[in-house]
């Protein structure tokens, strides 16, 4: 987890090199999934990529989002 605020004037002698590192700014990653109106509701299988949505005209629509989530974990 990193850090979001540091006072200059806050003084850590316990810092050690590795805090020093997760001193960056954070960083979101995010992926689109196409849907037809706004989601009222998301259910997932827990253990894989496949989720049901159910959107405000009561519609329900079934995803494989597995490709979407290893692109996230992909490295830039």
């Amino acid at each position: 987890m990193y850090r979001t605020l540091k006072d200059d004037d806050e003084v850590n002698d316990g810092e050690s090199d590795s805090d020093a590192e997760n001193d960056k700014d954070p960083e979101m990653k995010y992926n689109c999934v196409p849907h037809k109106g706004s989601v009222n509701r998301i259910r997932s299988m827990h253990g894989t990529g496949i989720v049901a949505t159910w959107s405000d005209d009561k519609e329900v629509a079934v995803y494989n989002i597995s490709k979407a989530i290893e692109a996230l974990d992909e490295d830039p």
